[in-house]
């Protein structure tokens, strides 16, 4: 049975182009310029805490313009929790991916299931990849490195997933810069298993969020996912403005 929600909250897990997202962010949030500067400075971090659905799209659309990482959750936000609590197969990982695991911000997760973890490689660095409910991320910590640092490629923008080889996956998606190529470097026992759970991950679209779409003078009610949703605030028939929910 679903539900309905009137506020929602955005965790942003990452951006490559973070000063054209502050900039879209200025024209979009009622903000100033420092207080989004510090959100943006301090990836993963909360960046909309209770925000009204009437407001979600011109806000979704700035962080989709620059393909900023984010997750949407309903209402506020929960407790975060360390990925020890969230992957319930964490205790068999060997010791060294929990030992990098537990350099990772909890913030990362909010608002993601974690569906699989294993060892790879990825551009000569050893890490874990990492599969959500919302995105895949490689995480990684170079030596000498007192943080770690993760790539996320979202769902949303995943084109292929190929394997070239029995230790070796393929993973072409659209970022800032157009398409790219990510090679994954994997155990052979892994790669099969991994593969399908990124694509049952991605088929089951819990990435994507649904708006219900209710004009009170037309008494018109559409669903679309926010992607399809009318873009304007107002109703072009009769000229209310819209009421808006996100469904779950």
């Amino acid at each position: 049975m679903s539900s309905e929600h009137q506020y929602y909250s955005i965790i942003l897990k990452g951006c490559s182009r973070l000063v054209n997202l502050g900039q879209r962010l200025e024209n979009t949030l009622l903000r100033g310029r420092l207080a989004i500067k510090m959100a943006l400075d301090n990836i993963p971090s909360v960046i909309i805490y209770k925000g009204n659905v009437n407001n979600i799209i011109p806000i979704y659309k700035a962080f989709k313009s620059e393909q900023a990482a984010i997750t949407i959750l309903l209402d506020g936000v929960p407790p975060a929790l360390p990925v020890s609590k969230k992957y319930r197969d964490y205790s068999s990982l060997s010791p060294e991916l929990q030992s990098l695991l537990t350099h990772v911000p909890d913030n990362l997760w909010l608002g993601e299931a974690i569906h699989r973890i294993v060892p790879a490689s990825f551009l000569d660095e050893n890490g874990a990849l990492v599969v959500s409910s919302h995105a895949l991320y490689f995480i990684d910590k170079p030596a000498g490195d007192p943080e770690c640092r993760w790539l996320i490629i979202p769902y949303g923008q995943i084109n292929e997933i190929a394997e070239l080889n029995e230790t070796s996956l393929l993973i072409n998606h659209q970022d800032t810069t157009g398409e790219q190529n990510d090679l994954f470097t994997l155990p052979p026992e892994v790669l099969v298993p991994l593969k399908e759970a990124i694509t049952q991950a991605k088929a089951s679209e819990r990435y994507l969020i649904k708006l219900k779409t209710f004009c009170p003078g037309c008494s018109q009610v559409s669903e679309d996912f926010i992607d399809c949703a009318p873009p304007a605030s107002y109703c072009p028939k009769c000229g209310q403005p819209y009421q808006r929910t996100i469904i779950a």
